[in-house]
C-alpha cells in the first residue's frame, strides 16, 4: 500500500448556473441514490464506478447545493446519495484504486452536512464520518482522514471512544512513521529514513504530529469505553514507542487476556514479544511470539520475529525450522499489516451501520 497524505479541500461551491446535465440516458446521482435505497445497491454502486472524478464532484455539488434550498431534495435522497458514495469508495478501496477513493468520500461528507442541522441523521453523519476516516486511512490519505474524524470528533462534542480511538490512529501512524520505528520482525540498529513530510499539505493539517497526541486520544477513549481493545492495545504500542516498556506490558497482557478478536489477541502477543525483548529478556520474547503464532498460524510477522530472536540465542536449529515455516506461510491476512491501515477489518461492518441509520 502507498501512504500518501494530502491536504483535505472541501470540494468548492460552482457558479450559480447549473452544471452540464447527465447525457441521455444515464442516471444524475439523485436518481442513483433511488435506485441504490429501492431497487438494487449493486446496480447503483457499478453505475458510480464509471463515472469520473470530475463529474461525481459536479453531481455533489449540485445536489449539496439543491438541498441547502428548503425542500427541494428530500433528506432520504440525499443521505441516499452520500450512502451509495461511501460504497462506492469502498470497492475502489478494496480494488485498491487508492488515488480515486478521496473524491466520492468528500461527495458525501458535503451531502451529509447539506441539510439543516435540526433535520440531519445524527447517527448516519457519526458513522458516515468514523467509516470515511477509517477508509482514507486504509487507502493512505492520513490528512483527509485526519480533516473529517476531527470534524466529526468537535461536531459531537468530543466525546465517542471509537473517533477518538480512529483519530489516535491516523496520528500514530505519521508519528511512528517520522521516528522509524521498525516492523517488529525486524532487528534493532536500522538507520531512520529522511525527514517524513507527507503531512505537509495545502491546508496545513498535522503540522506536529506526536505519539504524545496519539497517546492522549486512546486514554481518552479508554476512559470513556475501558473494554476498547483498539484502543488499548494502541496504547500500549505508544507506550513501548515511547520507552515505556513496563506500562506496555500491562495494556498488552491485558488485551491478549480479555480481546474478542483473535487479530487483537496476536498483536497484543506480538508486541508483549517486542517489549520484552526491549528488556533483554528473550526467551520470554520468543514465548509470546509462539503464543502469537497460535493464535493467527497464517501470519508471518511472529514467525519472522520468533526466528529472529531465537537465532540471538543461538537456537540455530530452531531459527532455520522457523524462517521455512515463515516462508512458507506467507500470507496477506497477517495483522500487522491491518494494524498500520487503521481498521480494514471494520470496514464493511461499518457499512451495514450506516446503512441501518438511513431514514
Amino acid at each position: 500500500m502507498s501512504w500518501t497524505c494530502g491536504a483535505w479541500l472541501l470540494v468548492g461551491s460552482m457558479s450559480a448556473h447549473s452544471p452540464v446535465a447527465p447525457a441521455a440516458g444515464e442516471s444524475s446521482l439523485a436518481e442513483l441514490a433511488e435506485t441504490y435505497r429501492h431497487v438494487d445497491r449493486r446496480e447503483a454502486v457499478a453505475e458510480i464506478a464509471h463515472w469520473s472524478s470530475e463529474r461525481v464532484q459536479k453531481e455533489s455539488e449540485q445536489l449539496s447545493r439543491l438541498a441547502r434550498s428548503a425542500g427541494s431534495v428530500p433528506a432520504t435522497t440525499r443521505l441516499g446519495a452520500a450512502a451509495l458514495l461511501t460504497e462506492s469508495a469502498l470497492d475502489l478501496l478494496n480494488a485498491g484504486t487508492f488515488g480515486r477513493v478521496r473524491s466520492p468520500l468528500l461527495g458525501a461528507a458535503l451531502l451529509v452536512t447539506a441539510g439543516p442541522p435540526t433535520t440531519r441523521a445524527a447517527g448516519f453523519e457519526q458513522r458516515f464520518f468514523l467509516l470515511a476516516g477509517l477508509i482514507l486511512h486504509a487507502a493512505g490519505d492520513l490528512a483527509t482522514a485526519h480533516s473529517l474524524l476531527l470534524r466529526d470528533l468537535e461536531a459531537i462534542g468530543g466525546d465517542d471512544p471509537e473517533i477518538l480511538t480512529a483519530l489516535g490512529a491516523v496520528i500514530e501512524s505519521v508519528a511512528a512513521l517520522r521516528q522509524y520505528e521498525p516492523s517488529p520482525d525486524s532487528g534493532p540498529g536500522r538507520g531512520r529514513p529522511g525527514g517524513y513530510a507527507s503531512e505537509e499539505g495545502e491546508s496545513g493539517y498535522l503540522p506536529s504530529p506526536s505519539l504524545g497526541a496519539a497517546e492522549s486520544r486512546y486514554r481518552r477513549a479508554l476512559a470513556l469505553a475501558p473494554g476498547l481493545a483498539e484502543a488499548r492495545l494502541r496504547l500500549g504500542r505508544i507506550r513501548l514507542l515511547r520507552g515505556r516498556p513496563d506500562e506496555a506490558m500491562l495494556e498488552f497482557e491485558r488485551v491478549a487476556a480479555e480481546g474478542r478478536l483473535p487479530h487483537h489477541r496476536y498483536l497484543a502477543l506480538l508486541f508483549a514479544g517486542r517489549a520484552l525483548e526491549v528488556e533483554g529478556d528473550l526467551r520470554s520474547a520468543a514465548d509470546r511470539y509462539r503464543a502469537a503464532t497460535a493464535v493467527v498460524p497464517q501470519a508471518q510477522t511472529s514467525l519472522l520475529a520468533l526466528e529472529r530472536v531465537l537465532d540471538s540465542l543461538e537456537d540455530t536449529t530452531g531459527a532455520q525450522e522457523t524462517l521455512d515455516l515463515a516462508l512458507s506461510s506467507a500470507s496477506p491476512q497477517d495483522p500487522w499489516w491491518d494494524y498500520l491501515c487503521g481498521q480494514p477489518n471494520r470496514l464493511d461492518g461499518l457499512l451495514e451501520e450506516l446503512l441501518r441509520t438511513l431514514p
